[in-house]
């Protein structure tokens, strides 16, 4: 979670950036917003479908980020943790450590190490380890192992990116889900739909025990649909709202246990029931197709960050920095301010700064668009990941870490795409009214259907069928989806979006006046 003092002028306001998973269609926005807009010294609370992101206005006096996240996991949703800006991850082949007996040898020596959160040793010589930059340096770590006797080569390392690793875990989670659903809905729907419709025979066993048969293979797929059931419940008794999850729910739901009692009264034969009446196969194979396209759409929000990351690769991984009258490289987290960098002809400037000693001319395009390279002199200020082309220099540090140009630049992408376009807005609203208006359009047509005389199981699938076909995704997804590419490709084509509601009034832009850098 980030915070940063509000650009408001309201005294004692600050702002923070929560990062959401759990969330699965736009009705889940208005759940959390309203929980967080109900949290005491909350003054305004967004949330953002498509970036998974709440951004929220607050009184840190009368309640705390701690007080915030718990706002939105008593909703029904989970907290994705940021790991701080001091937690690092060094990943190292150490060259000798090929036994037990060497690993242990390492760990033993780290162990006495502070400030080593958690380490990875492996007898094929790999090692990862997560360290404190505050309390000790990489080198310092790397400097036990050498004297160990050991060789250690580090290989690209950089900041936890916990987002990603949540994100990869929720995805993993739902293909496990969906693979799970669809193994045992297959067989389902063959013995309950195939057979009967193309008279296929099938062992008197399998016949005898078609309700137990069929319960044992829709239960594996209701448990892998748990997450719909867990938050649509969750929402609809907590919050007193109603999600997509919670459709699905009582949709499959009803289904579900409308087939187990009817189960059992075959099971003790009474009379007016039989297989065909049962709707294990409808519950089940909903979820398969409900858990397939919530993997789909996981994969697809997976790929809306790209811009970011393209941007992050910008930079340079090390830096030649001059300490103690030597030249060392050093990864670019370790750069300090006041550090004196030299640059190479060719390499990337790590940070941003001002030239001591030294000329060259630099490629600054990927920040001001101008392709002709700028001569640079004792006492210019550089740009950390523009190009030196020609000359050496060296510069002092000025800005490192989340102060620099594209460090802001990053920043504000990710802002844009976190924010909401008034057209988003009312969508979300619209979207809070879509799913109780659909339970009472399921209810009023399950009791029409039944009043009318076509029989209980006629009407309760009509009531399953409103119910799930109904979805506001489409309404609430669809506009973040388009900020979010939008302000990425933009991004990647230098072009800076400040917010979404920026980018939804540039469609009144009827003239557009280019200037030639230098004139």
């Amino acid at each position: 979670m980030e915070s940063k003092k509000s650009d408001s002028t309201k005294p004692g306001t600050e702002t923070c950036t929560i990062k959401i998973k759990g969330m699965t269609c736009a009705s889940c926005v208005r759940t959390i917003e309203k929980s967080l807009n109900q949290t005491e010294g909350v003054k305004n609370a967004n949330v953002n479908f498509a970036s998974e992101k709440a951004t929220v206005e607050y009184n840190p006096e009368k309640v705390s980020k701690d007080g915030l996240e718990k706002a939105i996991t008593d909703s029904g949703y989970h907290v994705i943790k940021e790991t701080p800006d001091d937690l690092k991850v060094l990943n190292m082949k150490i060259i000798g450590m090929d036994n037990s007996h060497c690993v242990n040898t390492v760990r033993g020596s780290l162990d006495s190490l502070k400030g080593i959160i958690s380490k990875e040793l492996m007898t094929n010589e790999k090692a990862k380890i997560v360290y404190d930059s505050k309390l000790i340096s990489s080198e310092k770590i790397k400097q036990t192992i050498r004297s160990l006797g050991y060789n250690p080569v580090e290989e690209i390392s950089g900041y936890l990116d916990t987002e990603k690793l949540e994100r990869e875990k929720e995805i993993n989670n739902i293909k496990i889900r969906t693979l799970v659903a669809i193994i045992f809905s297959i067989p389902l729907m063959f013995i309950s739909m195939i057979v009967p419709f193309l008279n296929i025979p099938l062992p008197l066993f399998i016949e005898n025990n078609m309700a137990v048969i069929q319960f044992l293979l829709a239960t594996p797929v209701i448990i892998s649909g748990s997450i719909f059931y867990s938050r649509g419940f969750i929402s609809a008794f907590k919050t007193k709202t109603a999600t997509m999850d919670t459709l699905v729910a009582i949709g499959t739901g009803t289904a579900y246990i409308y087939s187990i009692i009817l189960a059992y009264f075959i099971l003790i034969r009474k009379e007016g029931y039989s297989h065909d009446d049962l709707y294990f196969e409808v519950a089940a194979l909903l979820i398969a197709f409900i858990l397939l396209g919530k993997y789909l759409e996981a994969v697809a929000k997976g790929k809306t960050s790209q811009a970011i990351k393209k941007l992050i690769g910008l930079q340079a991984k090390t830096a030649l920095v001059k300490r103690d009258k030597k030249e060392i490289q050093i990864p670019i987290e370790e750069v300090l301010v006041g550090d004196m960098v030299i640059v190479k002809p060719g390499e990337k400037i790590p940070v941003d700064g001002i030239i001591v000693s030294g000329h060259s001319s630099i490629d600054e395009s990927m920040i001001t668009g101008e392709s002709i390279p700028v001569e640079k002199n004792k006492g210019d200020k550089v740009i950390g990941a523009t190009l030196n082309k020609t000359g050496s220099f060296i510069f002092k540090a000025q800005k490192i870490g989340s102060e620099t140009a594209l460090a802001q630049i990053i920043k504000l992408v990710e802002q844009a795409q976190g924010s909401k376009a008034p057209i988003q807005k009312l969508a979300d609203k619209i979207s809070s009214y879509f799913v109780p208006a659909v339970m009472i359009i399921g209810i009023s047509s399950f009791l029409i259907w039944y009043l009318l005389g076509m029989g209980l199981s006629f009407a309760l699938t009509t009531f399953v069928a409103v119910l799930i076909i109904a979805c506001p995704c489409a309404l609430g997804l669809a506009t973040p989806t388009a900020i979010m590419v939008g302000t990425g490709k933009g991004a990647e084509n230098g072009i800076l979006i400040k917010s979404a509601e920026s980018l939804q009034k540039a469609r009144n832009i009827d003239t557009v006046i280019f200037d030639k850098t230098g004139t």
